[in-house]
């Protein structure tokens, strides 16, 4: 043993050995890391683009439904008003009528005697 290193020769060079061994699967490991990170970094953005477009999507659906709603409401309120003016010509018909009667029976009834 030299009287400045504690440990005899094969053993120092044992000690190098695994520290280089050590040392080559830490930067193998991190060359690993960084390409599967690499790779979930892509797998991550093409996530996020498809959920972009689904949310576009999304958008423009809710965009034609409101559409649609209001469409459907303004039909619904045109046909009610429809209605309304029907039920009343057929009012103003039926009142017309009874009146027409109401003067037909007066009219073919003999004068009133007083």
């Amino acid at each position: 043993m030299k009287p400045g290193s504690s440990l005899p020769q094969p053993r120092r060079l044992v000690v190098i050995v695994w520290t280089l061994f050590t040392l080559l699967v830490v930067v193998g490991v991190k060359y690993y890391t960084s390409i599967e990170i690499r790779k979930l970094e892509r797998r991550l953005e093409t996530v996020k683009n498809g959920l972009h477009q689904k949310k576009d999507k999304l958008q423009e659906i809710q965009d034609r439904q409101k559409s649609v709603e209001s469409e459907e409401t303004m039909f619904t309120d045109r046909l009610r008003v429809m209605k309304e003016i029907i039920q009343d010509i057929q009012f103003r018909l039926t009142t017309t009528d009874e009146l027409e009667t109401q003067k037909v029976i007066l009219s073919s009834a003999p004068p009133p005697a007083f």
